[in-house]
C-alpha cells in the first residue's frame, strides 16, 4: 500500500469512528489481537470484551472458565501460554498464579482510582494484579418462608445458631467455592481462627445443604431453602426478578471478595493485555457488568457507579481481611482440611 493510499484508508477509518460514537487509538501499536481467559459470567465475559475490542480496534477472543481452572491452564500452560490476560475470579487465586511465576509484572496508571481502602493491598501486590470489583458478603433470606415458619429474620451470623434455623440454612462448600471459602476466612477475621470453627460446627446443625457454587441462590428464591450465605449482589439480583428474597448485611461486620485482573507471563500479546487491565479499571469498563449484563458486582474504581439497589461501595464498613495470607496455598489448604475435620468430620 502505497503512503497516499495508507493516509486515505486511516482517514476513512477515522471518519467512521467519530460517526460510530468511538475514537481509534492513541498509539499505532492498539490492534492485532488479544485472548482473555475470563471466570466472571458469560455475559459480562462477551460485553466487555467487545467494548474493549471496539474502543481500541483489537481482535479479541475471550474463553469463559472457573477460576480454579484457569489456575490450572496457566500452570499447565506455563512455556507455551494459550491466553495474554485473566479477567475476573476471586483475588487470592490470582496470588497464587504470582506465587507460581504464572503473572507478568505491569503496574496500570489507573490503580490511583482504586478504593483508598485497598491502597496497602495494591502497593503490595498490584505490580501484577489490579482489583476490579468488590463483593460483600451477606446473609440472604426468604421472606415468605419465614414468615410462614413464623421466625424473625436474622440480622447477625450468630442468629443462624438458633434453634428455629434448623435445616434452613444453606452455605457453600469452601471445598470448591471460592464464595465458602470467603466466608470462612471472613468469619476467622471477625472471630478469631478457633471461635470460627466453633461457630462453624455450631451452624453445621442447621445446614440443610453444602451447595458446589456461592451463586446457587435460585433455591431462596423457590423457597426449598430459607436462608443462604453467599454475596449481596446475588440476592438484588434475585429480588429484581420478583423473588421474595432479601440480603442482610451481618452485624458482625462486612466481609467481602475482591475480583482481580492480571496479565499472563509470557502471553503473544503483552501490549494489548496492558491496555485491557488500564481498561478494566476504568470507570466506564466497570459499569458494563451491572449495566448490560445482569452482573451487580461493586466497582472499586471511585469514579464508577453501581447498581442502584447496592449500597455505595465507599460507605460500606468493611472488615480488615488479610487477602496475602488467605490467598497462600498452604494456609488455604490448611483451613480447608481443618473445616473437612472439625466441621464435616471427614
Amino acid at each position: 500500500m502505497t503512503h497516499y493510499a495508507h493516509l486515505k484508508t486511516t482517514l476513512k477509518l477515522t471518519a467512521l469512528c467519530t460517526l460510530l460514537g468511538f475514537s481509534l487509538p492513541n498509539h499505532a501499536e492498539a490492534k492485532g489481537k488479544l485472548v482473555v481467559y475470563c471466570s466472571v459470567q458469560n455475559t459480562t465475559c462477551e460485553k466487555v470484551s467487545q467494548a474493549f475490542s471496539k474502543k481500541y480496534n483489537v481482535e479479541t477472543q475471550f474463553v469463559r472458565h472457573s477460576t480454579g481452572t484457569v489456575l490450572g491452564k496457566l500452570k499447565a500452560e506455563k512455556d507455551n501460554p494459550q491466553a495474554d490476560v485473566w479477567y475476573g475470579g476471586t483475588f487470592e487465586p490470582h496470588l497464587q498464579a504470582r506465587d507460581a511465576g504464572l503473572l507478568a509484572t505491569y503496574r496500570s496508571p489507573e490503580q490511583k482510582n482504586i478504593m483508598p481502602q485497598f491502597k496497602k493491598l495494591v502497593e503490595q501486590r498490584g505490580d501484577t494484579t489490579s482489583i476490579i470489583y468488590l463483593m460483600e458478603l451477606g446473609i440472604g433470606v426468604n421472606e415468605k418462608s419465614l414468615s410462614e415458619k413464623n421466625i424473625t429474620k436474622p440480622q447477625c451470623y450468630a442468629d443462624l445458631l438458633k434453634p428455629e434455623f434448623k435445616d434452613l440454612v444453606q452455605y457453600p462448600d469452601p471445598r470448591v467455592s471460592g464464595t465458602g471459602y470467603s466466608i470462612l476466612s471472613t468469619l476467622i477475621e471477625i472471630m478469631g481462627e478457633d471461635k470460627a470453627f466453633d461457630y462453624l460446627k455450631a451452624l453445621n446443625k442447621n445446614i440443610n445443604q453444602y451447595t458446589k457454587s456461592g451463586m446457587a441462590t435460585n433455591n431462596l428464591s423457590t423457597g426449598s431453602t430459607a436462608v443462604n450465605m453467599s454475596f449481596m449482589h446475588a440476592y438484588v439480583r434475585e429480588k429484581d426478578k420478583g423473588a421474595p428474597v432479601v440480603g442482610i448485611l451481618p452485624c458482625e461486620g462486612i466481609g467481602y471478595t475482591l475480583g482481580a485482573a492480571s496479565i499472563i507471563k509470557n502471553g503473544r500479546n503483552l501490549e494489548n493485555a496492558k491496555r485491557f487491565i488500564d481498561f478494566v479499571l476504568s470507570a466506564e469498563a466497570q459499569e458494563i457488568p451491572w449495566r448490560e449484563a445482569d452482573s451487580y458486582q461493586l466497582p472499586t474504581n471511585i469514579h464508577a457507579k453501581a447498581h442502584p439497589n447496592l449500597p455505595d461501595p465507599m460507605k460500606l464498613k468493611l472488615i480488615d481481611i488479610d487477602f496475602i495470607r488467605f490467598g497462600a496455598d498452604q494456609e488455604a489448604k490448611r483451613l480447608i482440611d481443618r473445616w473437612m475435620k472439625e466441621v464435616k468430620g471427614e
